[in-house]
């Protein structure tokens, strides 16, 4: 299984757009961190039947969508968020904190717009980047194990 992970556009719907159509054809489920509501909604206009996933970042002004997601996907328990509810920019102890206490296996946030991947104590950690900087990520849950894969158009 292939997720993409987006984060941060921040009015590049354009750079937004090229991704998800670069991924489309072999991503199974997009997820959006926030900052960029709008953005994220103009491509759904144009492809509604895209799977995906979202959460409210802290310049979605008026979101009804909430502020961090726990789901099961394909068997691995993902906490996602945009960030900035566990203070990301000024370190990552709360979301690591907020990851453990769910026994997450995967946990995603945006924010900071850099781009980071780890692994450590048994959950991988990535922040995608901006969207409006052309970074993304990447996620495949195979049987072998979960690779997180930072990307830059």
């Amino acid at each position: 299984m292939r997720i993409v992970v987006l984060s941060d556009s921040h009015r590049a719907y354009a750079t937004l757009l090229s991704i998800v159509e670069m991924q489309m054809d072999t991503a199974d489920l997009f997820i959006f961190l926030g900052d960029g509501e709008d953005d994220f909604d103009n491509v759904l206009s144009l492809y509604p039947n895209l799977k995906y996933e979202r959460v409210t970042g802290n310049c979605d002004w008026y979101s009804t969508y909430p502020l961090f997601i726990e789901k099961i996907i394909n068997g691995k328990r993902v906490f996602f968020t945009h960030g900035h509810p566990f203070g990301v920019k000024h370190g990552l102890e709360d979301i690591t904190r907020e990851a453990k206490s769910r026994c997450a296996d995967i946990c995603l946030f945006g924010h900071t717009h850099n781009q980071f991947t780890d692994f450590k104590d048994s959950i991988h950690y990535m922040n995608p980047g901006a969207v409006c900087d052309g970074n993304y990520g990447m996620i495949d849950i195979l049987p072998s194990g979960i690779m997180l894969i930072p990307a830059h158009l």
